[in-house]
């Protein structure tokens, strides 16, 4: 079952889309088909025979627009059948899920329902990489198929007891629900099995038809090695393949509707004026009928091919090697490597053994679907509650589109119209702001709905399953990611709302504390003390039943909190537990969380054993949480206040210098925001401080925050846009000021890091180092090589990254400090992971956030606190600097900073280093 999971789709799809095509003719009635499915079954005949048509030229030889030569064999790879569901599904679910690019052709003028699409060259690469991954199984499978072969013969051909996947069957797994087109129950289908070793050969011959032999045969032996071999397409090649299949797809894909919509183009493509360079760029976007057409019926024609990496449902392989792990046929490489050949060369040289069980510890863990959870998410999209990730159900209103004022003839400052001409100039470019704005977020809504939708399409899916279970890989720092992308415990509220443990155990003596601790936690209470924060959750006892006992009813607490999904299921064991009689036997499957405090800040204090940093970060034992943020934001409080209070008194009609026209900038600045800030606004820049964020990255951050702030206050920022620009700018400078003030030991590390960056860089070397856990890191930051690509549609720009272009020098230097802090932080959390599963103990993370069950939390605290403790007590830097002087003996790295007076074992008893 778990096999046909990952390889379904394709094949099955053809079976069920000519089957409900065929049911459909026959009853003359289409009807009871989704709306979207109705148009993809419109479309399917059409373009499958062009398809097959384009195949037949190919193998004739014959000329084209486009040069067959080169994407011919991968055109051959796959029948026209399955090519056509691919790209369909592809191409549709790529720009729904995108926020469609809905392009309405009733009204062409208005840009903004369009909302430009997908790049002509991300979808091209997209539909050749689905259409690589469909071969890559077939490859696997068709192994499969061999080596059952084999072993049959070996056993005088007998059969094999529980094969998953045979030679004349295909189980569809656990589908006996009705179709929609006949109301009739799903029937085992018989089906040839379409991985066998002589498939290609028997799809072959239904094309030949008066072939040209040399032609022919070229292209065959070029599609046959691509099926049997493990070989990578050229990205060129992938990009003609892609434009040529997506050509064919918008010149048969027609709306069919009783409107003024049918006929229209189902997927439209145009170049769009980007940017101040004026740039022409391919877009592709979808009509705008489809998206809605998508809305009304929930997605329902595209949610089963969001993804092939999906949940599984039985625990994932160990790994055994960097590309052998996790799910059972489809390849996984043990990191994201992002092509860097030297990072995986490194890796198979490696000694990879701690990883690998780090990995194989968390994928074993079991997981279930929140059924409660599940139906009340599924109401608040049915009846259009705004809450969480759930956004609204409609658009918000477009301005009409502006027209930009004719400039008149040789017009100068001099001229009597230019006052007025400059004033609706401003107004122009005003309107298009608001226009753009709009827009944007009617795209950002779009693409928030299939988010939604597919995370509840996945439990849906899976809600039955006893167990379901998450495959990881690695970044090139060694953080650690499930592979799933749409429902996992590491996506947001209503992902993590939506999954529990599989296994319950009893809450003893300290879960239900740690369940209140939970709650309070959730519900934005967090910077309290544990005993007030438990305070806090009884002070709300009537909310918290009222939550778990209706949801709907009431109060409607839950609502109200930071992550409701998560508090909804917190208030629900809650109440559980306590109408249980005896809490400390009540059986809890609920994740609770530890957070590390301000994380990377904690990192760069334990390399320093900076006393005032470690403090500040609850490396330090308090009775009180220390909150960085609130300290960090009183300082930047303190400098503003002091600003706002002076009296600038220049004249702006004068000519006034550099100097004094950044003085009125500041005082202005100081001004709009005097009484403005809070922890919010600084929490994020601190945060990414010690990550690398950039002064531009610091003031897009505070900017959000201080546009939030007026709002509130009732002001129209969309006419403010200049003022809170430089207001931003200021802010951002004083935070980062004050964080260099503050944090002086991390902020000597941090330098010590890039200094020796920039000496490894400058000699044309990419940072690499070893984590202590032994992950080989190799920073792959070069110049992308732009190559044009001549597609049928446009010429297209292809940057190809290589390791044997040159480095991009400022990007390894900036990047080293935050890539190095996260390795660090990624090796902490294995650690805990490999020790709590030597301990038979259930663990989990999200980086710097540490899950298990309630009754456990305290063991894994005590868990967490040795294995940081065990960390640093190594001479981190000093390793890292005798590596790179044993490879580089020709470069002189610096002293490594002189560290402070930090107890490093404190953090055994610091009750807030993780809460």
């Amino acid at each position: 079952m778990q096999l046909w999971y990952e390889c379904q789709s394709y094949r099955e799809t053809v079976l069920e889309f000519e089957a409900e095509l065929n049911s459909a003719r026959e009853r003359h009635d289409y009807t009871s088909i989704s709306a979207v499915k109705r148009q993809l079954l419109y479309w399917y005949t059409p373009f499958k025979e062009a398809i097959e048509a384009e195949q037949l030229k190919c193998l004739n030889g014959e000329k084209g627009i486009e040069s067959r030569q080169g994407y011919a064999p991968f055109l051959l790879t796959l029948k026209a059948d399955k090519l056509a569901i691919i790209v369909t599904h592809e191409v549709v679910g790529m720009l729904l899920r995108s926020g469609g690019g809905a392009y309405d052709f009733m009204n062409d003028r208005d840009k903004a329902k369009r909302g430009g699409g997908v790049k002509l060259i991300t979808l091209a690469m997209k539909i050749a990489d689905a259409v690589e991954a469909e071969v890559a199984v077939e490859r696997v499978l068709a192994k499969l198929a061999e080596d059952r072969k084999k072993l049959r013969e070996s056993m005088g051909n007998q059969p094999i007891e529980k094969e998953e996947i045979s030679d004349t069957e295909v189980d569809h797994a656990k589908d006996s629900s009705e179709t929609e087109a006949t109301g009739e129950k799903k029937e085992l289908r018989k089906v040839g099995n379409p991985y066998s070793a002589m498939a290609f050969e028997q799809f072959l011959p239904t094309t030949e038809k008066d072939t040209k032999s040399s032609t022919m045969t070229r292209a065959k032996a070029k599609a046959k090695y691509i099926l049997q071999n493990d070989y990578d397409w050229p990205p060129n090649l992938k990009i003609k393949f892609g434009v040529i299949l997506l050509q064919m797809l918008m010149d048969t894909a027609k709306m069919i509707t009783p409107d003024e919509f049918n006929g229209q183009p189902a997927i439209h493509y145009e170049k769009i004026v980007m940017g101040r360079t004026l740039e022409l760029q391919g877009y592709v976007s979808v009509n705008e009928r489809l998206y809605q057409l998508a809305v009304e019926d929930k997605f329902e024609g595209f949610r089963p091919f969001a993804t092939r990496y999906q949940p599984m449902i039985v625990p994932p392989d160990n790994y055994t090697s960097p590309n052998r792990g996790g799910y059972k046929a489809l390849d996984v490489f043990v990191m994201r490597t992002s092509g860097c050949r030297e990072q995986k060369n490194a890796l198979r040289r490696s000694d990879l053994g701690d990883i690998y069980r780090g990995l194989d510890a968390l994928a074993k863990v079991p997981w279930v679907i929140q059924k409660e959870n599940l139906e009340v998410a599924q109401r608040c999209w049915e009846e259009g509650i705004v809450i969480g990730d759930i956004p609204q159900k409609t658009d918000v209103e477009v301005p009409e589109a502006p027209e930009r004022p004719p400039k008149p003839e040789n017009m100068t400052k001099e001229h009597p119209g230019y006052d007025e001409y400059r004033q609706k100039l401003q107004a122009y470019i005003t309107a298009v702001s608001k226009y753009r704005k709009a827009a944007q977020k009617n795209m950002d809504l779009r693409s928030l709905r299939c988010s939604a939708l597919l995370k509840l399409e996945q439990a849906e899916k899976f809600k039955d399953f006893d167990e379901v279970f998450f495959p990881y890989n690695l970044d090139f720092r060694g953080r650690v990611y499930p592979i799933p992308p749409h429902l996992n415990h590491l996506g947001s509220d209503l992902s993590r709302g939506l999954l529990t443990f599989a296994e319950a155990k009893p809450l003893g003596d300290r879960g239900l504390y740690w369940l209140k601790v939970h709650l309070a936690n959730l519900a934005g209470a967090d910077k309290m003390s544990f005993d007030d924060r438990i305070k806090y959750a009884e002070s709300n006892i009537d909310n918290i039943r009222s939550s778990a006992e209706d949801p709907f009813g009431g109060e409607m607490w839950w609502m109200s909190c930071e992550y409701p999904f998560q508090a909804l299921a917190t208030c629900r064991e809650i109440i559980r537990a306590i109408d249980s009689g005896d809490p400390s036997t009540y059986m809890s499957a609920l994740p609770v969380h530890m957070d590390g405090s301000c994380n990377g800040l904690q990192h760069y204090a334990a390399l320093g054993l900076d006393v005032v940093g470690g403090k500040a970060v609850n490396l330090i034992g308090c009775d009180e949480p220390q909150d960085v943020y609130i300290g960090v934001m009183e300082e930047v409080i303190r400098r503003v206040d002091e600003e706002a209070a002076r009296t600038v008194t220049f004249d702006p009609s004068q000519n006034l210098s550099k100097r004094e026209k950044d003085a009125m900038k500041r005082n202005k600045a100081a001004k709009l925001v005097w009484g403005s800030i809070d922890r919010g606004v600084v929490k994020r820049t601190v945060m990414t401080s010690v990550y690398g964020v950039t002064f531009i990255g610091a003031r897009n951050q505070i900017k959000e925050k201080i546009e939030e702030k007026l709002k509130e206050k009732g002001e129209n920022v969309d006419e403010m846009e200049e003022e809170i620009y430089s207001a931003s700018s200021y802010l951002a400078s004083v935070t980062m000021e004050v964080m260099g003030d503050l944090f002086t030991g991390a902020r000597q590390t941090q330098n010590w890091l890039t200094d020796c960056a920039r000496l490894i860089s400058s000699r044309g070397h990419p940072v690499a180092w070893l984590t202590p856990l032994g992950v080989p890191a190799v920073q792959p930051y070069r110049h992308k090589k732009l190559h044009t690509v001549r597609t049928i549609l446009q010429r297209v720009s292809l940057a190809l990254s290589d390791d044997d272009l040159p480095l991009h020098k400022s990007r390894q230097v900036s990047a080293f400090p935050p890539n190095y802090v996260h390795s660090l932080d990624a090796t902490h959390m294995l650690m805990t992971g490999m020790e709590m599963d030597r301990r038979g103990l259930t663990f989990t993370a999200v980086h710097d956030s540490f899950w298990t069950h309630a009754a456990d939390i305290d063991e894994m605290n005590s868990v967490l606190r040795s294995c940081f403790v065990d960390l640093y007590s190594q001479p981190l830097l000093e390793e890292l600097k005798k590596t790179w002087e044993l490879r580089y003996p020709d470069l002189e790295f610096p002293p490594v900073p002189k560290k402070g007076e930090m107890d490093l074992r404190s953090v055994l008893n610091s009750s807030y280093f993780f809460q």
